[in-house]
């Protein structure tokens, strides 16, 4: 079963599954960041310009892995 999320970075539209996410990271801006599978980038979702699709990552991860970012 995918876990699939549709967002807008640098003007593009991605449809991503996270579950083919391996790792998340938060930035010291608390900003939350994830390689995207056969890519050389590093997409990078702010809580202020989409807190939509940043509430949704959060509880992911969260929901997934049993452990959360701090606010």
């Amino acid at each position: 079963m995918a876990f699939w999320i549709k967002l807008t970075f640098d003007r593009t539209i991605y449809i991503i599954d996270l579950d083919r996410i391996a790792a998340f990271s938060q930035t010291s801006r608390g900003r939350v960041a994830f390689g995207v599978p056969d890519e050389s980038m590093t997409i990078v979702v702010n809580q202020q310009k989409d807190p939509d699709t940043y509430q949704i990552i959060l509880n992911y991860v969260e929901n997934t892995t049993g452990h959360t970012f701090n606010d």
